[in-house]
């Protein structure tokens, strides 16, 4: 789905850029989202009907999209990709209103069920009862655990309402377990619902399978070594979900693999700018020998940095060494900090594995006193590099 402008739009509807934009901000139009100072509108958006018109309040019925059993963690997620296109959640619980379906609204635009007991009888009863507030153009989607034996309430569902009201029902599975030593990415699960719910305009009984980004800590608080793929995905999500009362403090020792070209290094420096204009207080040490400041003057990476909203600091390598070695040793490959609970730890080059995430706290705190330590002997880049 692409985006037009609201200057574009006027020439499309006829009328002035001026009052599309206050449509927009009235949210008239649906998905219409700011970007900057200019508003964009999802390019297949039906001109809003005349408030003064005998017909508009049953052109602009609320798009509600009901969602039952959904956990804390996912909700927001949900709730903020359902707002951007234009829909309203509500949110239950089955045992709640199983029985009770008259006193909910009469119409929705789709349905987000999460299982509760691998698809029931009595799940099944209320997904065939909710229907009828659906229509031909809305979507079900079912969200359930992974099972050794799929249930066939599913396809069985699939098929009745494909032919008697023409709405799709597609499933997701979450291949993750509801161990609280698992990381789980929940905006991916969210997004993947939205795909099912919204975007596949003509699937029904599909069955998509996802782990959510799953990464699981051992009994110190510490994931496996990563390869670089699944690394910079998860420090990558880590920082998407940084606001402006987090606490990022990281120290590089300058390696050669942080400062290559590579795609995912470029996306890793985006992101780490996209949250310092967030407003997120982030500090950075590079630690190496004044020798080398000449070299680094050309470094892009540091001039994208020091041009940001990231505090850049610098730390002579050679001073360290003779006064408070032990520092480096704590430091080692480098890493990044997240507040005083979270440690994301680079590991030697040559390894086929690119770094560890770690919740242990002595570990956490040993190199959060470590940065503070460091700071003791920082300058700032700026003026070292200039």
């Amino acid at each position: 789905m692409g985006y037009l402008t609201a200057k574009q739009f006027s020439k499309i509807w006829g009328i002035s850029e001026r009052r599309i934009i206050k449509l927009c901000k009235e949210n008239r139009i649906s998905g219409a989202i700011k970007n900057g100072m200019v508003w964009e509108i999802p390019e297949e958006t039906a001109k809003p009907s005349d408030r003064r018109s005998s017909i508009y309040k049953y052109i602009n019925i609320p798009k509600r999209i009901m969602i039952v059993n959904a956990k804390q963690e996912i909700k927001k997620y949900l709730e903020d990709l359902l707002n951007k296109d234009g829909y309203i959640p509500e949110y239950e619980e089955f045992n709640k209103i199983k029985d009770d379906l008259d006193n909910v609204a009469k119409y929705y635009e789709g349905l987000i069920y999460f299982s509760i007991n691998n698809m029931s009888k009595s799940e099944e009863l209320f997904i065939t009862n909710f229907s009828k507030k659906l229509h031909s153009e809305t979507s079900i989607v079912i969200v359930d655990y992974k099972q050794l034996k799929r249930n066939e309430i599913e396809k069985k569902l699939a098929d009745k309402f494909k032919n008697e009201i023409g709405l799709k029902i597609n499933t997701l599975i979450l291949d993750i377990s509801n161990d609280k030593d698992s990381l789980i990415n929940y905006k991916e699960i969210a997004e993947d619902i939205l795909t099912l719910l919204l975007r596949l305009k003509n699937t029904t009984g599909t069955v998509i399978t996802t782990d959510g980004g799953k990464i699981e800590f051992d009994k110190n608080g510490r994931t496996e070594k990563l390869e670089v793929g699944k690394f910079y995905k998860v420090i990558n999500n880590y920082f998407k979900n940084l606001n402006r009362e987090s606490y990022l403090w990281c120290a590089s020792t300058m390696l050669e693999d942080e400062w290559t070209e590579s795609p995912q290094e470029m996306k890793f420096r985006l992101i780490n700018l996209e949250v310092a204009n967030r407003g997120v207080n982030i500090e950075r040490i590079f630690i190496f020998s004044k020798d080398k400041i000449k070299q680094f003057k050309e470094n892009k990476t540091l001039k994208i940095y020091m041009q940001s909203n990231i505090k850049t600091l610098f730390v002579d390598l050679d001073e360290i060494k003779e006064k408070n070695p032990k520092l480096l040793k704590i430091v080692a490959n480098g890493w990044d900090g997240i507040d005083k609970s979270t440690l994301i730890v680079d590991l030697p080059e040559g390894t086929k594995e690119r770094g560890y995430i770690s919740k242990n706290t002595k570990e956490v705190i040993e190199a959060y006193n470590c940065y503070q330590k460091l700071k003791k002997y920082s300058k700032d880049l700026k003026e070292i590099l200039k």
